[in-house]
């Protein structure tokens, strides 16, 4: 189980691997214990509160303005938003939009039938380059914003490939059939969803080019450049409502997703809280012993499925009650928090360390291969609580003593098991302390 958080400045222990400060100036102890304890959780869970209550706030203020705009606190999760979801549509509108600039060749053959197979070949060479570059481009191409540019891009060169045939053909009807090209400006607005500006830029430019071409093709005939530009100032307006419409509905579901999503998240935190808080021990943050009971169940269901054993060792601190007495409670409160964090520190990732008692502890040991290794793990501990500790000037230390019970040789049950390694803790204690013991089969029941 990993220790950190708050540090404890008084109460030093010596660090891995280095001798103890036994006589020593305890103000020269650097060492500075991390524990992690249910407070400096709440500290952690208070701190992520905070910052899901704050982007839920930015979004719902950006919600109450004109437009919606995204906060620039939330324009890079914006960005992922708007790739994730507009990078499959502009895929899809420009290939169904080059598609359908092929097949416009149709109208070319009844209104332009001299160029028709000047304006296929320019068109299938369109296509083909189109289909490429933009399976490539989506597959490469990072920025969602370029992408859609370059969507653009495609539409005022696919107007300017059509105006290129239309200046090549000698039909009467030519500069009447120029007026088609409005449809190129609402091809363009239904493309633009993830930023409006970028729609508001390029139809201008499209407008400027559009105009210019019925112009040209018009002879400059202002009564016709009239009519075409009336039409296309109302698709443009349509157009341009329609990308607008797209993109603040875009901005609308991201904030609202966002405000879905921190509420989600500070839930459950606060569920995850509250679990830590009902299954651990407030003062070190070990399990506590309902969740002692749920692992040791569970390491005993797998272990009869695997043939494994499990170990089990109570620990008892011996000489404990003198230095509540002698140094006061939060002196006390610092060398249980101590232990816990010296036992979590020679145990497996497998293994549970839980308090269950003011001075009490069990560890839980599955997969061991037999009692062997139960005593080795009772001789680390027995090792690791020794170690002195130092409070102010005065160095404190105190022992262990060990019960030792094994899955399947000494019961088959959690309560057995608990009470052979609970009756091991007074036997050690009545050999002196500072030792371990192995039970009986059953608590030395019959």
């Amino acid at each position: 189980m990993a220790m950190a958080g708050l540090p404890i400045t008084t109460l030093c222990d010596p660090p891995p691997g280095v001798a103890a400060f036994r006589g020593e100036n305890p103000r020269s102890c650097l060492y500075t214990l991390q524990i992690m304890t249910p407070a400096s959780e709440s500290l952690t869970t208070d701190r992520q509160d905070r910052s899901h209550r704050k982007l839920r706030a930015l979004a719902t203020r950006a919600l109450a303005r004109p437009g919606a705009p995204v906060p620039p606190a939330l324009s890079a999760r914006f960005a992922n938003y708007v790739d994730t979801k507009t990078r499959p549509y502009i895929f899809a509108v420009i290939v169904i939009g080059a598609i359908g600039y092929f097949l416009f060749a149709l109208g070319d053959y009844v209104v332009i039938r001299d160029v028709f197979w000047t304006s296929l070949l320019l068109r299938t060479v369109f296509l083909i380059t189109v289909l490429l570059l933009t399976r490539w481009m989506v597959a490469h191409m990072q920025n969602i914003y370029l992408l859609e540019a370059v969507g653009a891009l495609y539409i005022h060169v696919s107007a300017a490939i059509w105006y290129l045939v239309l200046f090549q053909s000698s039909g009467s009807e030519v500069g009447v059939y120029a007026f088609a090209s409005v449809i190129f400006v609402v091809w363009l607005n239904i493309g633009s969803s993830a930023r409006f500006s970028t729609a508001v830029i390029s139809s201008c430019t499209l407008t400027a080019l559009l105009l210019g071409g019925v112009w040209w093709l018009n002879q400059g005939e202002w009564i016709r450049l009239f009519i075409y530009a009336s039409l296309h100032a109302s698709v443009l307006v349509l157009g341009l409502m329609i990308s607008w419409n797209n993109s603040f509905n875009q901005r609308r579901l991201f904030l609202y997703g966002v405000i879905d999503e921190m509420k989600n998240a500070e839930l459950q935190e606060a569920n995850n809280l509250l679990w830590s808080q009902a299954h651990s021990d407030p003062l070190t943050g070990l399990p506590n012993r309902p969740l002692l009971i749920d692992r040791l169940t569970q390491a005993l269901a797998a272990a009869r499925r695997e043939e494994r054993k499990v170990g089990v060792l109570f620990v008892d601190l011996d000489r404990f009650k003198p230095v509540n007495d002698s140094f006061g409670h939060a002196a006390g409160d610092r060398v249980l928090q101590s232990v816990a964090s010296r036992m979590s520190a020679i145990v497996r990732a497998s293994d549970t360390v839980a308090r269950v008692g003011g001075d009490e502890f069990v560890m839980v040991l599955p997969g061991i291969r037999g009692e062997a290794d139960a005593v080795n793990k009772a001789a680390e501990v027995i090792q690791a609580v020794a170690e002195p500790l130092w409070h102010e000037d005065s160095e404190i230390v105190i022992g262990c003593s060990v019960g030792i019970a094994v899955f399947p040789d000494h019961g088959e049950n959690v309560s057995v098991l608990l009470k052979v390694a609970d009756e091991a803790v007074y036997a050690a204690k009545a050999d002196g302390r500072s030792c371990a013991r192995v039970g009986l089969v059953n608590g030395g029941m019959p």
